[in-house]
């Protein structure tokens, strides 16, 4: 607040002002490398932009959204299903099993990517045990997935990013209304599909877009395995070539497409309504299972770890 005191101008700072103030300089921090890259951006890249973009941008997009989709649905897979196992199941190991399935969140997805090839390689212990049983003499005699490809790199990714989608669908599920539950049971529908799965969408989109985030900014499996994606031409550009205008209008067009793809998963739910079931009564009913179904139920969950 500023006052006029006869000649004196007195400014004074109300608690409204120094939140502002505090808003401010926390946005500006926040914003500023987003500024940079913006400015960067619109510097002469020396036809360098032209030549990517005609060339090359096409084959980065074409990966990146490849691998973006792998990992996406191979993630929802593990991550969903586990969810609703550790959620309406209760088995023999259990809380160490739930416990499990977020450690590989903290695994760097390049170290992974470093354990599965010398795993699965043709000298890992995989294929070297397979060419002793089955007495077979070089790779030419057999067929062996490739590790290092497009696959592997899915696969990869998959079990790292997996928790994102995991612990936003869990918590989901345990907060779907039990009375929505016993009315499904009343009319003879299937509980995950047209009660709990609908009821956690929100949740699995939010997980399904840090996932499909962190699959388009990852840099060191994509580099281990050889995958020429946006992010990877982005370093290319600004290491091998010592171009950073040029790198920060990739960076830019990366930028761009992540929000490309936001807007269209937020257009496609936009007639969608969705309820807070926090009211209600939320107590789901577990299911106790032993013997053979339990074992199945442990080893689906553990697939991914």
């Amino acid at each position: 607040m500023i006052k006029l005191v006869g000649n004196k101008l007195i400014i004074k700072w109300t608690l409204i002002n120094r939140w502002n103030l505090a808003v401010i300089i926390i946005s500006s921090f926040i914003l500023w490398p987003i500024g940079s890259l913006i400015f960067l951006s619109f510097g002469d890249s020396q036809g360098l932009w032209e030549h990517l973009f005609e060339n090359v941008i096409f084959k980065y997009t074409t990966t990146t959204i490849t691998l973006m989709i792998g990992v996406l649905a191979l993630s929802l897979i593990f991550g969903v299903s586990s969810a609703w196992i550790t959620t309406k199941y209760n088995f023999r190991m259990k809380k160490y099993i739930d416990l499990m399935l977020i450690l590989p969140a903290a695994c760097p997805a390049y170290l992974v990517a470093y354990a599965y090839t010398d795993f699965f390689e043709y000298a890992g212990p995989v294929q070297v045990t397979l060419r002793n049983l089955m007495g077979w003499g070089s790779a030419n005699e057999y067929y062996f997935p490739e590790i290092r490809s497009i696959g592997g790199a899915i696969f990869v990714l998959s079990s790292v990013l997996y928790p994102y989608i995991y612990l936003l669908a869990r918590t989901a599920f345990l907060q779907t209304p039990t009375s929505l539950l016993e009315v499904s049971s009343i009319y003879g529908k299937n509980k995950f599909w047209n009660v709990s799965l609908p009821i956690a969408r929100p949740a699995i989109v939010a997980g399904s877009a840090l996932v499909c985030m962190e699959v388009v900014s990852d840099f060191g499996t994509v580099e281990y395995f050889s995958l020429e994606t946006l992010t990877l031409g982005i370093f290319n550009v600004w290491i091998g070539m010592n171009n950073i205008t040029a790198a920060a209008q990739i960076a830019m067009f990366t930028f761009l497409f992540i929000i490309f793809l936001l807007l269209i998963e937020t257009r496609s739910r936009s007639e969608k309504r969705f309820y807070d079931t926090s009211r209600h009564k939320t107590h789901f009913h577990v299911e106790k299972v032993n013997g053979f179904k339990a074992l199945t139920l442990s080893i689906i969950c553990l697939i991914p770890i």
